[in-house]
């Protein structure tokens, strides 16, 4: 009786210090990166061109601007204590996105891209604004 007891009270320390670890690691503030200001302030230029019509794949009420786009993002973004933001680029092509999918999630949730182009001087390419929504 007495290795049955220790081995659960083992077990739930084991368990409780996972889950504290999981839950301090996901509040862990992310040392920014030296483009990712630059970058939010040259889309923040954009706030006031429309996204084309064949480019806006987001479903609710319309975000027809780019500024409308980041609106949506950052009220989804605000629904939940935790920063869902996630922005960057890869080559040319740069997203700025929110995503409601919890870890253990893999149906019901969603994630809204607002996806944009760069040329190879780095500058954004105003056309290629784009909104999407992915179930």
């Amino acid at each position: 009786m007495n290795h049955s007891v220790l081995s659960t009270i083992i077990f739930l320390l084991g368990a409780a210090a996972g889950f504290s670890a999981a839950w301090i690691f996901s509040y862990r503030a992310e040392p920014p990166l030296a483009e990712q200001q630059p970058l939010l302030e040259s889309v923040m230029r954009y706030a006031n061109t429309e996204i084309a019509a064949e480019n806006d794949a987001c479903e609710g009420s319309p975000v027809t601007t780019v500024g409308a786009v980041i609106a949506s993002l950052l009220a989804m973004n605000n629904t939940t204590s935790r920063n869902r933001l996630t922005y960057g680029c890869y080559n040319e092509v740069c997203t700025l996105s929110v995503s409601s999918c919890k870890p253990w999630q893999d149906q019901e949730c969603s994630t809204r891209f607002l996806k944009f182009e760069r040329d190879n001087q780095q500058q954004i390419l105003p056309a290629s604004f784009s909104c999407l929504d992915m179930p």
